[in-house]
């Protein structure tokens, strides 16, 4: 009876002290992330380019207020990235509900420092209350991308950053928008929701998404029980390769539910290198190990189970 106690008790405390974590620890921390990717038909002369990827900073969310955003940007800034892409959810509603000042926000996104420049899109919390992502990018001179390219000159040569409206609240029409390959230029493609990957044509160099925040709680083996994607454990984050076409999802920085277990907020940076024969990979391993586009969370439970080696003694 009192071993059942004492093991009562430990597992009380540790359900506690994990709620605790998930609640006031982890989503106040900040990670950065390394990745070196090599992508198909880049240019050699572009190898070694360096990304910074920012995505759902939720500002006045939960543990994001404006030392956060500095914080963030202190540490892109150190990283010396030549391109900085920001890739959505600033979060229009919590900014009007919180006492942050716009001009503050504004001010501190300009002070990114990026070699050849920044540009960002807007995710799905960043359309109403309608212009106020807007007019703070603008403020702070990061040019805005709806449907729309920007081109930049890197070591003489030319790279093209396609940005998408937002799924869930437009139609985008990658097709429309890039046009059809094969490309003259390497294409990075962002959008803020990575549901929309499947239907981004062949030939583009690179996709970049957040939004799904990784699934906010992980746990070990198991995996996210909530992805905020159709796709489920598809999309939830990090490196995807699908019929040779590559997608990079951030786990972002803010939350949705205002916890994070074992998936802290994350900066990305992405080193780029032109793809070699020993480097290619045409598909990476599905989360779960699953094959269907869309997978209930207790069929990706089931996988993991089958993918355990129990050793029999």
């Amino acid at each position: 009876m009192k071993k059942l106690l004492l093991l009562t008790t430990a597992i009380f405390f540790t359900i506690c002290s994990i709620i605790v974590y998930m609640i006031f620890v982890e989503p106040q921390l900040l990670v950065t992330t390394h990745e070196t990717l090599y992508i198909p038909n880049w240019n050699k002369k572009l190898n070694g380019l360096k990304i910074g990827v920012v995505s759902d900073p939720h500002i006045g969310h939960g543990f994001t207020d404006i030392k956060k955003l500095e914080n963030i940007v202190e540490k892109v800034n150190d990283q010396k990235p030549d391109l900085i892409f920001l890739l959505g959810d600033f979060d229009a509603q919590s900014i009007e509900d919180s006492k942050i000042s716009k001009k503050e926000i504004s001010e501190t996104l300009d002070d990114l420092d990026a070699k050849y420049g920044t540009v960002a899109i807007l995710g799905n919390h960043d359309y109403k209350p309608p212009c106020v992502i807007k007019k703070i990018l603008r403020q702070a001179n990061i040019p805005l991308l709806e449907d729309e390219s920007k081109y930049f000159s890197i070591n003489g040569q030319t790279i093209r950053v396609v940005g998408f409206k937002d799924l869930w609240h437009s139609n985008p029409n990658p097709i429309k928008t890039i046009g059809k390959p094969p490309y003259k230029t390497p294409v990075i493609v962002l959008e803020h929701n990575p549901d929309l990957f499947p239907k981004i044509p062949q030939g583009t160099n690179l996709t970049l998404s957040g939004h799904t925040h990784g699934g906010e709680v992980c746990f070990p083996i198991l995996g996210a029980p909530v992805v905020s994607s159709k796709y489920n454990q598809r999309y939830k984050k990090g490196y995807v390769v699908e019929n040779n076409k590559h997608l990079y999802v951030s786990g972002g920085i803010g939350t949705s539910s205002a916890m994070r277990l074992f998936n802290p907020p994350e900066i990305v940076f992405l080193n780029l290198y032109s793809q070699t024969p020993k480097t290619k990979i045409s598909n990476t391993k599905p989360h779960g190990g699953f094959k269907k586009n869309y997978m209930p969370y207790y069929q990706h439970i089931v996988n993991k189970l089958k993918n355990i080696n129990i050793k029999k003694v």
